[in-house]
């Protein structure tokens, strides 16, 4: 079970990835196709992933998850893909919610 929740998870990160790239397409073309997600991983690997050599503890941590994947999902809303924003958005809380609360 803990290996389907982190795959999940992961997927979710993935498709962050993804949509933060094709928002970077449409603001900056090949530049901001690869800058959008750049910047988020490297955020990310700083101070959001398990590994990270900053990690952000508690609440904070928290925040920083629940804030990219719902700024993931409004680039989705505002792309026009108001019900793929809606599931990811359900699925990616709800993946980070049993994380928190299953303690992984």
């Amino acid at each position: 079970m803990i290996l389907f929740i982190m795959a999940s998870r992961f997927i979710c990160e993935i498709l962050a990835l993804i949509i933060f790239g094709m928002w970077g397409f449409l603001q900056g073309k090949i530049v901001g196709a690869i800058g959008a997600p750049l910047v988020v991983a490297v955020i990310w690997a700083m101070f959001g992933s398990p590994n990270a050599p900053y990690k952000l503890q508690g609440f904070y941590g928290s925040i920083l998850e629940l804030f990219i994947f719902l700024v993931a999902s409004y680039i989705l809303y505002s792309l026009g893909h108001t019900y793929l924003s809606l599931i990811y958005c359900i699925i990616a809380f709800g993946i980070s919610i049993l994380i928190h609360f299953m303690d992984i």
